[in-house]
């Protein structure tokens, strides 16, 4: 199974020039075909305590963002479900007590389907799984339990979200520039150092930065692939408060 950390930036890219789109899009040929793309989105939030992965046969478009220009509402991207694999995910959870269900009321949110519309523009089978509020901790096995139901398949797992996501600096003219804890997380992501960014939830620079998702889906990705190191495909800070990263793993 191949991890990527991926930030899916504003909806704005939709229409904007915006180079990250190219990223996205070279970066995904060079990745190559994958059976299914497990996505992990922070704007799938699950305030229960329980992880939700969705069993219907269709993950269809949820375009949940407001008050954008109207052109933005012409893209959409669905996707067929890979239901087998879906419900193998909360078997498998179950198995080792992870409070996990199954769910049908969700689909593919903009932080899944703007990353896998510019990367699998053909179309990618796909399963999707929440975030909570458990802690860090049990992100990463949830990973786990998502590496030991896919076994030998050809999957991408797929966490999405900006480390850095302050949307008011965005509105107040500041400078954009890179925040204290990206150039943090990134030294570690370069030194492989992975086992410390756990350390990094609740420090000063965490606060300041407000990872998107409390950095849950990389959490559930590190422990998916288990990595020995990692390449900076892309840094960039387009706005103010917010920062787009795209990271690749290797076991």
């Amino acid at each position: 199974m191949k991890g990527i950390f991926v930030s899916h930036g504003s909806p704005m890219i939709l229409v904007e020039k915006d180079p990250w789109k190219d990223l996205l899009k070279e970066w995904g040929k060079k990745l190559g075909k994958f059976d299914t793309v497990i996505v992990i989105s922070p704007h799938f939030f699950s305030w229960s305590g329980t992880f939700l992965v969705e069993t219907q046969p269709v993950l269809e478009c949820i375009q949940d963002y407001y008050g954008f220009p109207d052109e933005l509402y012409k893209f959409c991207y669905s996707a067929e479900n890979n239901v087998e694999l879906a419900k193998k995910i909360v078997e498998e959870g179950r198995k080792v007590g992870l409070p996990i269900k199954e769910d049908n009321k969700w689909g593919l949110d903009h932080g899944a389907w703007i990353p896998l519309l510019f990367m699998y523009p053909e179309g990618v089978k796909a399963v999707t799984v929440s975030i909570t509020d458990l802690p860090a901790r049990t992100h990463y096995r949830l990973g786990e339990v998502i590496s030991k139901a896919v076994g030998e398949e050809n999957v991408l797992i797929m966490g999405t979200g900006s480390p850095t996501h302050r949307l008011e600096l965005m509105y107040l003219n500041v400078k954009p520039k890179q925040s204290k804890f990206d150039e943090i997380l990134i030294k570690k992501l370069k030194e492989s150092d992975f086992e410390s960014i756990f350390s990094l939830e609740g420090t000063k620079e965490w606060n300041v930065a407000s990872p998107e998702g409390m950095l849950r889906p990389l959490y559930v990705v590190l422990g998916a692939v288990k990595p020995k190191k990692a390449e900076i495909i892309g840094y960039e800070v387009q706005y103010a408060g917010v920062s787009m990263l795209a990271v690749e793993f290797y076991s």
